[in-house]
């Protein structure tokens, strides 16, 4: 998958998101689903991003924590510590990538597959903070304020897609963001512009820097680590759609 195709899979996904935030009294359900499937996409492509060692267990557990964070924070989204779940699940991940180093049986590049693995579970156990959003956007506006950061996000992920130089990607991406929010948050909700621009420059430089960080790596454009490449920024973005949705509460 070459870096023109991967272009509209990130903004794809983004524009999905955008799409779930919007689907009512299933909302929250449907973006557990939806991290599930993040979180899937990351893991079968983290190790051959990386070049770890032992790739299978490692695409197991930060799969498997991003699926057990989505559904965690899906059942436990009413409690008091709702964040709690997050937590769990990650420690969860930490704990499985040393078991799974442990019971390696090559015992070649342990630090790096060790490392790697737990930066991929922390990747994809916060992808749950967008199911604690959704779950959290009682109302009608706070819906269309998660829909609106899910268009920041593709315009994010369409700009830093792009063959311009780096820098001026990730500037690009940031002011494009911070633009569309500026507007859509208003016209969607009872955001002000200010707090809409604060949120959209907030999803360019989370978004654009992990996009264009994991797409910097060599074999970022080989079709496996391409699927990490195009969720993880979507994915891992959820921590400022969260902060927004409370801000906006």
């Amino acid at each position: 998958m070459i870096a023109s195709e991967r272009t509209p899979l990130g903004a794809a996904l983004a524009v999905l998101l955008a799409l779930v935030a919007l689907t009512g009294p299933h909302s929250a359900a449907l973006m557990a689903a939806l991290m599930c499937l993040l979180s899937i996409m990351i893991g079968i492509g983290w190790p051959d991003l990386l070049e770890l060692a032992s790739p299978r267990g490692t695409r197991i557990v930060v799969a498997g924590t991003g699926v057990l964070a989505a559904l965690l924070t899906l059942g436990t989204a009413s409690t008091d510590a709702p964040l709690g779940s997050v937590v769990i699940a990650c420690a969860l991940g930490i704990f499985g990538a040393f078991a799974h180093q442990m019971v390696r049986r090559e015992r070649d590049g342990l630090s790096a597959s060790l490392t790697s693995t737990i930066a991929g579970v922390m990747l994809t156990g916060i992808s749950a903070t967008w199911v604690l959003a959704q779950a959290e956007a009682t109302t009608g506006s706070e819906a269309r304020m998660l829909a609106a950061c899910g268009a920041g996000l593709a315009i994010t992920l369409l700009i830093t897609a792009t063959g311009l130089p780096r820098l001026l990607r990730l500037a690009l991406a940031v002011l494009a963001s911070a633009g569309a929010t500026a507007v859509l948050m208003p016209a969607l909700t009872s955001a002000t512009w200010p707090l809409g621009m604060l949120v959209g420059a907030l999803l360019g430089v989370g978004a654009g820097g992990v996009h264009l960080l994991l797409g910097s790596v060599l074999v970022a454009k080989e079709p496996l680590p391409s699927l990490t490449v195009a969720a993880a920024p979507v994915a891992t973005i959820g921590m400022v759609a969260l902060l927004a949705a409370r801000l906006l509460g």
